[in-house]
């Protein structure tokens, strides 16, 4: 039986290691899409090499992009200070790590790829804490923007996105991903989590009782 074809949006973070080793678990061969844009947390993009060898996907791509296109966010821009949260506080709306528009910026790329590839299905790493500061991790955005890929007969799927941080950790145990061989940090010092910032108040809230 021939392996079904996918095409996954990786970065060294948890979620999409994990979403990779469910696809694998699935049986099903991975082209994985990776990104630069001189984010300040461009070490993810070694991370996510070591796990594409690991987990064998058939091709690892990482595309760079003009860090232009993203200079009004905190996340790629030197001169602004990433928020954080010393106190465990949890920000109320949008916060400064979001990158306008980056989500439907590799998407696009990505159903670009896929259509020269010939694959039908582009899997995303979304989970529902996202929701929360991120428009563009939220369902409605994908089901807008599956309504135009419908045109080509390509679906975005976000098989985590019904699950919270802590779940989704559950199910990275569960599947025996190496925690320590993923980050999570905006701003990450010689390999190390900041522990200060939204992402890594996240994940830390997640870690609680596991």
């Amino acid at each position: 039986m021939e392996k079904s074809k996918v095409m996954l949006l990786l970065s060294g973070g948890i979620d999409s290691t994990t979403l990779l080793a469910k696809l694998k678990e699935e049986n099903k061969e991975v082209i994985a899409i990776s990104f630069f844009y001189d984010q300040k947390h461009a070490i993810e993009l070694e991370y996510a090499k070591e796990n594409a060898k690991k987990y064998g996907v058939i091709e690892h791509k990482t595309i760079q992009l003009d860090s232009q296109l993203f200079s009004g966010s905190a996340l790629v821009d030197n001169k602004k200070v990433l928020s954080t949260y010393e106190n465990g506080e949890k920000p109320f709306g949008q916060e400064n790590a979001y990158v306008p528009y980056r989500n439907l910026v590799f998407l696009s790329i990505a159903l670009s790829l896929a259509e020269s590839y010939k694959i039908n299905s582009i899997y995303v790493a979304f989970n529902n804490d996202d929701c929360s500061n991120f428009w563009d991790c939220t369902t409605t955005f994908l089901s807008q923007l599956n309504a135009i890929s419908s045109h080509s007969n390509t679906k975005i799927y976000a098989p985590l996105t019904n699950l919270s941080k802590k779940e989704v950790i559950h199910l990275a145990i569960k599947l025996n991903v190496n925690l320590s061989e993923t980050i999570s940090c905006y701003q990450p010092t010689n390999n190390k989590e900041c522990g200060k910032c939204l992402s890594c108040l996240v994940k830390a809230e997640a870690l609680v009782g596991i």
